[in-house]
Formats: C-alpha cells, structure tokens, sequence
C-alpha cells in the first residue's frame, strides 16, 4: 500500500489539481471537466483509451459472432452426415441381390437370374 501512496504523492506533488476540486457535479455532466487544464494535457492518453475500448468490444462482438456461425456450421454438418448415413443405409438395402430380384418380380420384368459366374476378362500386359 505504501507504494501506491508514493505514485499518488508523486502525481499530487506534479500536478495543480485546484480547478478540478472547484469543479461541480454539473461541469462532470455537461463535458465542461475536460476543459481544465490537467485534462488537456492527458487528450492523447484519453484518445488512446477510448479506441483502445472501442477495439476490445468490436473484437469480442466478432468472436462471438464467429463463434455462432461455427457452432451452426457444426449442426448443419452434423445433419447432412446423419442423412448421408440414411441414404447409404437405403441404398444398401435397396440393392441386395434378394431385393432386387423382388422388385423385378413385382413389376413383371421378364429376368432371369444366371447360373454360371461372370467370366473375367484380363487385358493382355504391355510391355
């Protein structure tokens, strides 16, 4: 504690702070404090806090809004696996072999299922 009494001391001792102890409540208000002589020599530092401030809540607002959109993206990404994942399944069921022979009979395509196994052909090998 001792420490900071000597800042205050040392910035007491510097400076002439009798315009702003006669100041009111009403010069506060009305912007009239930043006329005074002790606040016209600290305008840059004021300038500097205030886009200091105005850069720490424009870069929260766009994490959040950042945020937001990868949290959406992640449901969307979610779903469109979930209805990969039906479809496939679907389409694993459609095309069974005991399906397909069903759905032929069903609408009386004249098919019949072969009895030999397919013959593979093999490309002869260049050299």
């Amino acid at each position: 504690m001792s420490w900071f009494k000597k800042i205050a001391d040392a910035i007491k001792g510097s400076e002439d702070f009798s315009d702003i102890k006669s100041s009111t409540v009403r010069d506060i208000l009305n912007g009239n404090i930043l006329t005074k002589k002790v606040f016209k020599k600290q305008y840059g530092l004021l300038i500097m806090i205030a886009c200091l401030a105005f850069l720490y809540v424009d870069n929260r607002f766009y994490c959040e809004t950042q945020l937001a959109k990868e949290i959406e993206m992640k449901k969307k990404i979610q779903d469109v696996k979930y209805e990969s994942l039906t479809i496939k399944a679907e389409l694993m069921e459609t095309s069974r072999q005991s399906n397909v022979l069903k759905m032929i009979r069903e609408r009386g395509v004249d098919l019949q299922e072969t009895s030999t196994p397919p013959i593979i052909i093999e490309e002869p090998k260049k050299e």
